[in-house]
């Protein structure tokens, strides 16, 4: 986002020190930053974040829901707690920082919303916990979102990524299991960190200016082939 010309705000409820860090990153590229600390399943603390935001950086043009919290193990040993907290960061902390961001675009006419939800979102994996239910919501959501805050020039997508993974790390070596889910996708490969940032760029930018309620799947084609077996669309069977 900062190469592309923003002003950044990096939130974290855990981590201030590394929010800091990629603040001093982004500020390095000539563009303004802040860090702040944030507890996105609290309203006071979102709208706490959000003054502060426009405080610093000036008008919110852009928010994007990166935050995610999972608690894997099957349903019926998932505690109640777990289930809660699981949709509490993904899918309330979701809607909580929209609507606190959404009452600052309104007056403007304008604003972009992206949300990242996931491959669980769109289809299931067993002892996923609530992880996938609770990004489908953030699914369903981003489209009921999309439909009121339109009239109000306020477009709201997500990004669905699929498995991710920094090439040239290793990580095939010390995660085999994923490493063996990847090699079942059509492309072959997990999607770069940076692939995933180039998406919600487009997405909040000018480009995508008649684009609104849309999910774009960063997944290496997944989704549209969980189903199949490789040599299902290798050698066009089925």
């Amino acid at each position: 986002m900062a190469a592309e010309g923003a002003d950044v705000a990096v939130v974290s409820h855990s981590d201030v020190a590394a929010a800091e860090q990629v603040a001093g990153e982004i500020r390095e590229l000539g563009r303004r930053a802040v860090a702040v600390k944030a507890d996105i399943t609290d309203r006071e603390s979102v709208e706490g974040m959000i003054g502060t935001v426009c405080d610093a950086l000036g008008t919110l043009d852009v928010l994007v829901n990166n935050a995610g919290y999972t608690a894997h193990g099957p349903l019926e040993q998932l505690s109640e707690a777990d289930w809660d907290a699981v949709f509490a960061v993904n899918a309330k902390g979701t809607f909580l920082c929209s609507v606190a961001a959404a009452r600052r675009m309104i007056p403007a006419g304008r604003g972009s919303i992206v949300n990242i939800a996931g491959a669980s979102a769109h289809r299931s994996y067993p002892f996923a916990g609530g992880y996938g239910p609770a990004k489908a919501a953030v699914v369903n959501l981003t489209r009921q979102m999309s439909l009121e805050w339109a009239k109000h020039g306020i477009r709201v997508n997500g990004v669905s990524p699929g498995p991710i993974r920094e090439a040239g790390s290793g990580w095939e070596t010390r995660e085999p299991e994923l490493a063996e889910e990847v090699r079942r996708l059509p492309l072959r490969q997990a999607a770069d960190p940076v692939d995933v940032a180039r998406a919600v760029a487009f997405l909040a930018s000018p480009h995508a200016a008649s684009t609104t309620g849309h999910m774009l799947l960063v997944d290496g084609g997944g989704v549209n082939t969980w189903y199949l077996a490789p040599q299902d669309y290798a050698e066009g069977g089925g």
